[in-house]
Order: C-alpha cells, then structure tokens, then sequence
C-alpha cells in the first residue's frame, strides 16, 4: 500500500510539470494556473537560489503568467499573482525576468508589485514608438473604477532587456500617440482632462506642460492642435 502511495504521488508531480511545460510551449504568449482557496504562509513563496527552478513550478495558490517577450524564448517574463497574504504590505505579486535553462533559471531581477485583480491582468502595446509590443500591468483603479493605474516595462529586444518605466502608475488611464511620440493621460474627475508625458532616457516618465480640460469632447483634430501647442512651448 506504501509503495501505491509514493507511485501515485510521483505520478501527480510529473502530471503537474508535463502539463504547465505543454501549456506554455502551446501559447507563446503566456500560460495560467487556476487559483485554489486555500492559502500558503509568505516564507513558502518560491524564491530564486542559483539553481532552483522558479518558472513552469506546480502552484496551487498563485496565478502564474508567462511572456516570451524575444525571439530567443529562453528568456521569460512572469508574474506570480498571489494576492495580499503573501507579500509585504502593499504587495500582492512578483515579477521575475529571467531565463528558463530547464531544471534550472537564471532570474535577472525580480520585484514586488500591487495588483489588484488575479486575472487577464497583463496588455502588450508599443509605448515608445519602436514598433515593438512593451508589457502594461494593470494595478488598480480609481474614481468608482473609471480611473485605471499601469506598470510599464519597456521590451529592448537589441539589448535582450525588459525595464521597468519609473512613475508610469501614476499615469490615469495612459495612451501612446505615435504621431507625436508621447503618452496621454486622460483622467475622469469634475471636470475631465488630458495630461502630455514622455519617457526620459532614464526611463522615468515626465509630464510636459500643463493638464488642460477636456471641454471638447475628445475632438481628434483639436486634440491634436493641443498637443502640437504644448510640445511647440515645452521644447527639450
């Protein structure tokens, strides 16, 4: 009877590894793990030693999800969405960029984040005009759930690096216009207004010039006229 038990329990182990492995090598783009209720106390969330294995781990209490953001996908960006009785106060998710070297990873860095939601929390869009997909995190919301705050990691795929841009959550609902190679914030407050940023060679966004309200209803064309006047004032 012991041996059937130890027989079984090898059984779901390898089940649980082969099936995360197939599942990420099917998507490209990222994988999941269903989330369980019950709870694992914060000195059990899996950290990096210089040869564990953090990615395609079996996790029943996170959410995993997996970015391939090279062409050479031995290089990964993941997110452990574990929720608040995890982490630090403030926190509920890591983030790694690594590389997965199969029994074991190579974590470049790693760090803690607040995300409010535990699903489809993860957008891929050009936010620097490079024509390349950078990762936007949803993190939380505002104004009764009209105002939505991101993170932002800028995708280098010369340099094989994924960098966090300073500041950017505290950008309200954040939009790239590629015509002027700026990001616009549009907040919903009394009185509904835009906000002109850039991303500095630092990596920390910046704001140009004032808010001004928007009390044109969005039009494209006047829009357009407001940023060309901000950026025609506010010249690096």
């Amino acid at each position: 009877m012991r041996n059937l038990i130890i027989f079984f329990s090898l059984i779901f182990v390898y089940g649980c590894h082969t099936s995360i492995k197939n599942e990420l090598q099917s998507n490209k783009s990222h994988a999941k793990i269903p989330l369980k209720a019950s709870a694992k106390p914060k000195e059990e969330i899996q950290r990096n030693t210089s040869d564990s294995k953090i990615f395609n781990q079996c996790d029943p209490n996170c959410i995993w999800q997996y970015y391939h953001p090279f062409a050479d996908t031995s290089y990964v960006f993941a997110v452990q969405n574990c929720g608040e009785d995890f982490f630090d106060k403030g926190k509920t998710a890591r983030i790694y960029f690594g590389i997965d070297r199969g029994k074991t990873d190579k974590i470049i860095w790693e760090e803690d984040v607040f995300i409010k939601i535990q699903n489809d929390f993860m957008e891929y869009k050009d936010f620097n005009g490079d024509d390349i997909n950078d990762i936007q995190i949803f993190s939380e919301t505002g104004a009764r759930g009209a105002n939505s705050f991101y993170f932002l990691y800028l995708v280098d795929a010369k340099k094989k690096q994924v960098i966090r841009v300073k500041r950017f959550e505290d950008i309200v609902n954040p939009e790239y216009n590629k015509k002027h190679d700026v990001i616009l914030g549009y907040g919903f407050s009394a009185t509904n207004h835009y906000s002109v940023y850039k991303i500095s060679e630092d990596k920390k966004v910046y704001q140009i010039g004032a808010s001004f309200d928007d009390d044109f209803d969005g039009n494209e064309t006047i829009l357009d006229s407001k940023i060309t006047e901000i950026l025609s004032k506010n010249k690096q």
